[in-house]
């Protein structure tokens, strides 16, 4: 088999290494403001009328690289605190504006939406971006191209306006220095691009630079912004003291127990200089978050992912993002301090983060298998992750990571990892990760190791990619989410789409893609060939099929090689303002009962929809419904059920009311088992929270939630939170 992986590789590389792209890349000169700016929306200061205008725009959605079917224009401003842009969007017929009232990051391409990514170094591998919608909404993360990942989560310090007009719609944003990671001097040329979504009968989507529909290679076609100089140094400090309040009570049947908590705390943002962006936390406080989405458990014997929310993780979260496995931060569950450096310039990026992780959560011990788990004690868990660009036959970064978890029994966990991600022209792109780990496990010693490679190439209506992944027995990663272990992977995939201008499937990519794993003594663990049609519709639909015919697994060491054909269907769309987004997903065919190693069949069915029946209330609504049957007498095995409603509703351009109640059932079967199984368990979640929000670091909130579990024949377990905090961002 090994042979049979390196020569796959090395046909890969080759052809993924033939044909060069050339593209033309524009450049808009930045005009100095000579007068304050209102934010206001309008553009009516004399300053932008004088600016520069880029109004050669290019539609890659639906149709790709085409002209676009309405008038766009931008136009840059800045001064010594801040960089302006000023957008116009013009639409013949404005009664269709798509602008609701939405929460903060919830921004997307189903509404009416402008985007600018900034690069701030000019090495297009990094980019910040900030929107706004119509109702003056904002929005904002970062883009990390060598993932193209596109992360929410960080939130940055800048204003912007919006305003309706007769014939379009326009926005102004202020984007202060200290919030762009710019290196000082200000580099002679800064990389950017503007988006524009417009939601109609299907998604249209237009920008300043030539991008295709789904593009391998983003930042490289960013355009120049020319013309800045002159900006000082930029350096500030910003304080963002806490306090909360908290009354909690667990009851357990008829028992009881209360509990009251003050809390005080502090966030600490340092800027020395325009590179460095230091961050410093005690006593971080999470209580005001959102519930995390109920996940189906019941049939899988792995570790599930779940995502980051605790704003402290957040900076520079970007520079974790790996090829393949990267650190999980929500292995870190009671931080009681935490410091943070973050460096940035044109050719390096680096990260190091120490926290005093309290513990109480659980370590994840990677098996073939299974995962099994096992208490988690106090710690100190250390982060450094370097990332450096080049170009050289192309373009890439090289990079490197350490990893420490150090328990307070004496135990510890530690993991190196090195990356390359290598673009020999913009279409094609290769990226390799080997991560090796040295676990002390009380008087156990191992080392273990993780090797990842892959290859993709996107060239128009054509996609094709391939990749190896191995994972010795012994490899560990307590700082991130390996589930698996002992077995080594190969895969690949190729997809070819067909543009269809204006028809209700408009863009229509029948696929194929297949996948083998093995164990570490070379038996086989999972076997796929999978076809699939996928297609792009009207009101931003998408449609998913794939027969999964050709499917093999197996559970459980020496057992059996279970032949699982599924037929699996998913879609999704945007019909209207009032019905914003419904989905249905289901697959039906056969799997296996992970308790018993046994065949069974299958019946998955999801669905969801997104209402806002009035401007200022949405509700969105998901249930996930998954079964088990014998295969012979069609008896039932397994019922697992989530489901979820979150509504939100918008008092005022601050303050949210925001609900949201989950409930999950599992239930098995005890006549389909020779074991004594949990026949019924059932959890209740409920959270209300109101939040007045003026800005970033500057908001209260108050929230109460109550719990439930429920296990046939134990006591009936209650827990109910009642919460106060408020912050205040204080710039020094």
């Amino acid at each position: 088999m090994n042979k049979n992986i390196v020569r796959t590789l090395a046909t890969v590389a080759i052809a993924l290494g033939m044909a060069l792209a050339c593209t033309n890349l524009q450049a808009l000169q930045a005009t100095r403001a000579t007068q304050p700016i209102q934010l206001d929306g309008k553009l009516d200061e004399s300053d932008w009328q004088r600016a520069a205008v880029q109004d050669k725009w290019v539609e890659n959605m639906p149709n790709e690289k085409a002209a676009p079917r309405v008038k766009n224009e931008v136009r840059v401003l800045f001064d010594k605190d801040a960089l302006y842009f000023g957008i116009k969007a013009f639409d013949p017929d404005m009664s269709r504006l798509n602008a609701p009232f939405v929460r903060r990051d919830k921004v997307f391409g189903t509404a009416d939406n402008l985007i600018i990514w900034i690069d701030p170094t000019g090495a297009r591998k990094f980019a910040q971006f900030f929107r706004i919608n119509p109702r003056g909404i904002l929005a904002d993360g970062s883009w990390t191209e060598d993932t193209s990942n596109e992360d929410f989560a960080p939130d940055y310090d800048y204003e912007a306006a919006a305003h309706i007009g007769a014939d379009h719609w326009s926005a102004e944003f202020r984007i202060p220095w200290t919030s762009l990671r710019i290196p000082h001097p200000v580099p002679e040329k800064l990389t950017f691009i503007v988006f524009r979504n417009m939601p109609r009968e299907t998604r249209i989507r237009m920008s300043t630079a030539t991008l295709g529909r789904d593009p391998n290679c983003f930042l490289c076609v960013a355009e120049e912004l020319t013309g800045i100089s002159d900006i000082p140094k930029t350096s500030g400090i910003t304080v963002t003291p806490y306090v909360s309040g908290n009354f909690r009570q667990d009851k357990t049947g008829s028992a009881k127990y209360d509990e009251s908590k003050f809390n005080a705390g502090a966030d600490l943002k340092w800027r020395p200089t325009s590179e460095w962006v230091i961050d410093a936390t005690l006593r971080p406080d999470f209580s005001q978050l959102e519930l995390d989405q109920p996940q189906l458990r019941s049939n899988t014997r792995f570790a599930l992912f779940v995502p980051e929310k605790r704003p402290f993780f957040l900076e520079g979260n970007d520079l974790y993002s790996l090829p393949d496995t990267s650190i999980y931060t929500r292995s870190i569950t009671d931080p009681l301090w935490g410091t943070r450096a973050t460096y940035r310039s044109a050719a390096i990026d680096a990260t190091a983060i120490t926290v005093a992780d309290r513990g109480g959560g659980f370590v994840v011990l990677p098996n073939t298998f299974f995962s099994d788990f096992k208490e988690q004690g106090k710690s100190q868990v250390t982060l450094a992750r370097v990332r450096h660009a080049y170009s050289f036959a192309g373009t890439g970064s090289v990079g490197a990571l350490l990893s420490d978890r150090s328990y307070e029994n004496g135990d510890s966990n530690r993991v190196v990892s090195f990356d390359v991600t290598h673009k020999p022209d913009d279409p094609t792109r290769m990226r390799s990760q080997l991560l090796l780990s040295q676990t002390h496990d009380g008087d156990v010693r191992t080392t273990g190791h993780y090797l990842y490679l892959d290859a993709n190439r996107d060239s128009g209506p054509h996609r094709y990619g391939a990749y190896y992944a191995e994972v010795s027995p012994k490899f560990r990663f307590d700082n991130g989410l390996v589930g698996q272990s002992g077995l080594r992977a190969i895969g690949g995939d190729y997809r070819y789409c067909v543009n269809r201008s204006e028809a209700f499937f408009d863009n229509v990519c029948p696929n194929v893609a297949a996948r083998e794993s093995r164990t570490w003594n070379n038996v086989a663990l999972q076997r796929w060939v999978t076809p699939g049609l996928y297609m792009n519709g009207a009101k931003n639909s998408e449609w998913n099929f794939q027969p999964r015919f050709i499917n093999y697994r197996r559970a459980q060491e020496g057992g059996k090689w279970h032949h699982t054909p599924t037929a699996y269907f998913f879609a999704n769309g945007n019909p209207g303002k009032t019905i914003t987004y419904t989905f249905f997903e289901t697959e039906l065919g056969r799997s296996i009962d992970v308790a018993t190693d046994t065949l069974a069949n299958l019946s998955l069915v999801a669905t969801g929809i997104n209402l806002r029946p009035v401007e200022r209330f949405e509700l969105e609504t998901s249930v996930t419904d998954y079964r088990l049957f014998n295969t012979d007498d069609r008896q039932w095995r397994l019922l697992e059920r989530n489901a979820s409603v979150l509504g939100i509703g918008h008092i005022t351009a601050r303050d949210t009311l925001r609900l949201i109640a989950q409930y999950t059932l599992s239930k098995r079967n005890q006549a389909a088992y020779s074991f004594t199984v949990d026949p019924r368990t059932e959890t209740r979640a409920l959270s209300l929270v109101y939040a007045h929000k003026r800005g970033l670091g500057r908001e209260f909130n108050l929230g109460l939630t109550r719990g439930n579990a429920n296990a046939l024949g134990q006591p009936r377990e209650t827990t109910t939170e009642l919460f106060a905090k408020m912050s205040w961002a204080l710039s020094l």
